[in-house]
């Protein structure tokens, strides 16, 4: 079966050597094409320039938010994916204006912004990426998509899963990845199915899914 896994975090540029981004190292994403190729599937990943790459796997990479989803159209509308991985960490907000000293800059008129000028950014929201997959692909692949929270207790952490429009969705909480905790919970319809501990067991669990899958459509 093939693939698609996106994995780390955009990088939302200020000037010509700055920009914004989040923590993510792209360390799950890398493991699970590790290991879903070790599974037998042909697997696609598309990583941030910055995340960690994946051994003896195909790999595209982006930057920025519009860098991700322009390659995500690109590859979903020329290849037939049978599961797209979105566990890239992607910026809720982009630069959309950017103010030095009182002057108002356009996109790249500054190769960099001196030191200790006083800095305005005004910040535009990005639209949810994983809530237009289904219509850049030019099939319909099984979508999985990442919640991650922040301390949230099991009530919360399934209203946020639920708010992911994916077919199933993969939640983890940032405290339990900063004590060394790899859990995993995954929802399917806004319902808990299972916990899972360890990339590697999480992998699993995806196979199965698409082998349910591709049953499923054979049967059709």
């Amino acid at each position: 079966m093939k693939v698609l896994i996106t994995s780390g975090g955009t990088a939302e540029p200020v000037d010509g050597v700055r920009f914004l981004t989040n923590f993510s190292t792209g360390g799950t994403g890398a493991a699970l094409a590790r290991e879903l190729k070790r599974l037998g599937h042909e697997v696609v990943l598309l990583r941030s320039v910055r995340a960690q790459a994946a051994a003896e796997v195909k790999e595209y990479f982006f930057g920025s938010f519009d860098e991700l989803d322009g390659t995500l159209k690109k590859l979903l509308s020329e290849t037939n994916f049978d599961m797209v991985v979105h566990a890239a960490a992607v910026a809720d907000y982009k630069v959309a204006r950017v103010c030095v000293d009182g002057r108002e800059y356009a996109d790249g008129e500054k190769a960099k912004i001196p030191s200790g000028a006083r800095v305005n950014l005004t910040l535009e929201p990005t639209y949810k990426i994983i809530d237009r997959l289904p219509g850049y692909a030019k099939n319909r692949p099984l979508i999985i998509g990442f919640k991650l929270t922040n301390g949230a207790d099991e009530e919360q952490a399934r209203q946020a899963a639920a708010r992911v429009q994916a077919d199933w969705v993969v939640h983890n909480d940032l405290t339990d990845i900063r004590a060394g905790r790899r859990l995993f919970s995954l929802y399917h319809a806004g319902r808990l199915e299972k916990q899972i501990c360890g990339t590697p067991s999480l992998a699993a669990c995806l196979d199965a899914l698409a082998a349910d899958v591709q049953k499923a459509s054979n049967l059709i």
